[in-house]
């Protein structure tokens, strides 16, 4: 049976809630670690870490030589995800499927995204002019990156037509249209992405021990070099890891919650936790966001 770390990561230092998540997956993981930003905290399950929320993939370049060693997965998800109760350390990987693989719930090619994505030009403009860290001493080079695309069936494209459509929800519209023209004007019609890049969804992530090193080592270069953290996570998985499996090779799926709709599930439950627990439905991977420090655990 492998051995499994569950790693909690926080935007923001919140141990109150520690206790909580003690106590809701103390019983279905051996092994927990909790990612805390600029902790003082003495207990040894809390990893203090050193970076701002929008950059976290430098968690886990820091966090790397404090992570028990002797682990054969490390599961990384947001303090605010809960995960279905009928997972544990026993059966996550094999009911996800990646065995001997890394998880993430999607990968998609920042070149395929409309010009109106709200990271679009951030990351198709990466690295800034003014990047003082000389990435290319630790970064692949581009026909290497290309490359390693390839072999996980993600072919690069110059910007183009396809831009004005976009990945999710494909259509054209005013926005769009606006956004790419712009785009195309301020950088002189220019097509040709430098250093393409990969996003991802980063709350729920597992990375398997013999590749953890090499992705730390990618999140940590791309921390210090302030790129975005689900580009930096997604493209460090690519470049570390031989293979990887996302939601849609599985019939489980991870159910998101954003703006209004994050209250849904208090009001249902009536911030009762047991409750919400007993009624996750049986092929929902987990929930997220759950804010802990308002509903009743016991």
């Amino acid at each position: 049976m492998p051995k499994l770390c569950l790693c909690f990561v926080f935007n923001h230092q919140y141990e109150k809630n520690i206790p909580k998540l003690k106590e809701i997956f103390g019983n279905r993981f051996t092994t927990i670690r909790f990612l805390s930003p600029f902790s003082k905290s003495k207990d040894e399950q809390i990893i203090p870490v050193f970076e701002t929320s929008v950059h976290f993939q430098g968690y886990f370049a820091q966090a790397y030589h404090q992570l028990p060693q002797d682990c054969d997965y490390y599961v990384f998800c947001g303090d605010d995800l809960i995960l279905n109760p009928k997972f544990d350390e026993n059966n996550l990987v094999e009911s996800i499927g990646c065995q001997d693989a890394a998880y993430i719930k999607y990968l998609n090619p920042v070149w395929e995204h409309s010009f109106a994505w709200h990271k679009f030009e951030d990351c198709n403009s990466f690295p800034p002019p003014n990047c003082v860290v000389p990435y290319f001493q630790f970064l692949p080079q581009r026909k290497d990156l290309v490359r390693r695309y390839d072999k996980f069936g993600i072919k690069y494209r110059n910007l183009g037509l396809h831009n004005f459509l976009g990945v999710h929800q494909r259509g054209l519209t005013y926005e769009r249209v606006v956004k790419g023209l712009i785009f195309l004007m301020r950088n002189r019609l220019r097509r040709y992405i430098n250093f393409p890049l990969i996003e991802g969804y980063s709350d729920l992530i597992i990375i398997p021990k013999p590749w953890l090193e090499r992705f730390c080592y990618y999140c940590g270069v791309f921390a210090a070099m302030n790129l975005w953290v689900d580009a930096a996570v997604a493209t460090s998985m690519v470049l570390a890891c031989d293979k990887i499996v996302q939601e849609k090779d599985h019939a489980l799926k991870g159910v998101e919650l954003w703006g209004t709709n994050q209250s849904t599930p208090e009001k249902e439950y009536n911030l009762d936790f047991k409750k919400l627990l007993d009624d996750f439905p049986v092929q929902q991977l987990y929930l997220h966001p759950v804010k802990l420090s308002k509903w009743n655990i016991r």
